[in-house]
């Protein structure tokens, strides 16, 4: 097992060094700039009561728990600390496991006198050290800071603990499944599902007199980020909770242990549905497949945008009576959007689509990065012997890409239209479509470069692929936070998005960036004609 634990190391040793530090300098850049940003204890008191009285703010941050400093950045941060230790041991668990199946690694270990599990238990082990990694690297970034060691470390112990949690999760979800496609499909609405528990549970929570802390309703007890939050590190302190993420992670893996034992190799524990005899039409042409190979990720995308649509049109009511009459709080909460708006209502349902903009720009990546697997694994290759041309794969992809934003934002607009029609507010039904689809453009520049990526350097298309989107949402979402500066805040698309409808809408950026799109994803099209096959 110790070899193939070092072999698989190997292989992953630059994308779990891209997860690890990127989530040791998230937790780094947070706090420091939480601590310039908020050092006076004034300045964090109007920030808890902000969001205490802020249903959207705490669905999206979490709950606050005290005035120390430690406390405001384990408020700001750790959900997205978490979320990412959690996707980081989806992705790896699965890659190592039904992915490694897929491609017949596991067969040629299989014919080695090793045990049927050891693959997969030496994948267990790999994701163990990964998020013991990455505890130590959030537990030095905060301290590092001047943060106490014990609330720091209870910061690691939680972010990695959640990142254990999921990797058990996913190790069952690839037993379940028989494509490594539905296993990270099946795996990532789990985490998106923890998530929206911990969201509800903390946006219904109970707020203590005085507004500081808030006490987070049962659902985010069903949520191993849930869990991780309830060790409200620099203030309650407990270890408890890190209990619940470490049995999820001892039984599930267990279970997947047992599952692997039991079953044959290339099958999963649900069978498969019977097809039919013959393809349909949709499937008679090289479009209809790779539509087929994407639509039931779509589903997912777009169900997460649908819940941040619910979000949006629910929770933005309550958000703006909380800040409405406090004027200095209001001109923090439009600092941290581009764009101006005379109303705070706009203002909210903005940064909520700013999210839905991410999703939409995953949803369309992935398609895009299908076209490299096919060709990584063989199959293009099959696609190619027949009256298809590289260039058709390629623009099929971006068709599909295309296809997959506007369903995304179409769910995401929609949903927080009817939210706000139930709201009393029929009204923002329009604007809310609006507010979702002036995030297309944005999306549309990370799927043309990752396209000119993959015609150029293919190799690299699913690392900087899913490193660009993460650096743009960074550079977008918490730019302003961080203090950078403007020229770097400016390479981020989601910056460039304005807040519709506003004051001064600029729709200039969104026709830069449409006509930037097309242009690039031209010159890739182009490219990829004229380079070979690169597995």
């Amino acid at each position: 097992m110790l070899r193939l634990l070092r072999a698989q190391a190997r292989r992953d040793r630059w994308q779990l060094a891209s997860w690890i530090l990127g989530i040791g300098l998230l937790a780094v850049g947070s706090a420091a700039a939480v601590v310039q940003e908020f050092g006076d204890t004034t300045q964090r008191a109007a920030l808890l009561i902000l969001a205490s009285g802020n249903p959207a703010l705490l669905a999206v941050r979490g709950t606050p728990d005290g005035l120390s400093t430690g406390s405001v950045i384990f408020f700001e941060i750790f959900t997205f600390l978490a979320v990412l230790a959690a996707l980081m041991s989806t992705f790896l668990t699965v890659r190592h496991s039904r992915g490694d199946e897929e491609q017949g690694r596991t067969e040629l270990v299989g014919g080695t006198p090793v045990s049927r599990s050891a693959a997969l238990g030496a994948t267990l082990w790999l994701a163990a050290l990964a998020n013991v990694a990455v505890a130590i690297v959030v537990t030095a970034g905060f301290a590092a800071t001047g943060l106490p060691l014990g609330g720091s470390a209870l910061t690691g112990l939680a972010t990695g603990g959640t990142g254990l949690a999921f990797c058990g999760i996913a190790a069952v979800a690839a037993q379940v499944c028989r494509t490594s496609r539905a296993a990270n499909s099946l795996a990532g609405t789990l985490v998106g599902l923890a998530f929206a528990l911990r969201a509800f549970g903390d946006a219904t929570g109970a707020v203590s007199e005085g507004g500081l802390r808030v006490t987070s309703a049962w659902p985010s007890w069903l949520s191993p980020i849930g869990w991780g939050q309830q060790v409200h590190a620099f203030g309650h302190e407990s270890a408890a909770p890190l209990l619940l993420q470490l049995a999820v992670f001892v039984v599930a893996g267990a279970g997947a242990l047992a599952a692997v034992r039991r079953r044959d190799l290339g099958a999963g524990l649900v069978g498969d549905r019977s097809g039919r005899a013959t393809a349909g039409h949709t499937l008679t042409g090289t479009l209809g497949l790779a539509w087929r190979l994407q639509y039931s990720a779509v589903i997912g995308w777009a169900a997460g945008g649908a819940l941040l649509g619910l979000f949006a049109g629910g929770l933005a009511d309550a958000a703006v009576t909380a800040v409405q009459e406090n004027q200095a709080l209001s001109a923090t909460v439009r600092s941290l959007l581009s764009g101006s708006t005379s109303s705070l209502l706009d203002t909210f349902v903005a940064a909520i689509m700013a999210f839905l903009g991410v999703l939409a720009a995953g949803a369309a990546l992935q398609a895009v990065l299908r076209v490299r697997i096919e060709e990584a694994e063989g199959r293009a290759e099959l696609l190619l012997s027949g009256a298809v041309s590289k260039t058709r794969l390629l623009v099929d992809s971006l068709v599909v890409a295309l296809v997959s934003i506007v369903a995304v934002l179409l769910a995401g607009g929609v949903v927080a239209g009817f939210a706000f029609a139930g709201a009393g507010h029929p009204g923002r039904f329009g604007s809310s479509i609006v507010a979702a689809f002036v995030q297309l453009p944005a999306a549309l520049v990370f799927v043309s470069v990752t396209a000119l990526v993959f015609a150029l350097l293919p190799r690299l298309t699913i690392g900087l692929g899913w490193g660009l989107l993460a650096v743009g949402f960074v550079l977008g979402q918490f730019g302003g936070v961080f203090k950078l500066p403007d020229w770097l805040r400016d390479l981020s698309p989601f910056t460039h998005t304005p807040i519709v409808p506003g004051d001064s809408v600029d729709l200039a950026p969104l026709a830069v960036m449409v006509v930037l799109s097309i242009v690039v994803a031209a010159a890739s099209v182009l490219l990829a004609r004229r380079r070979d096959l690169v597995t």
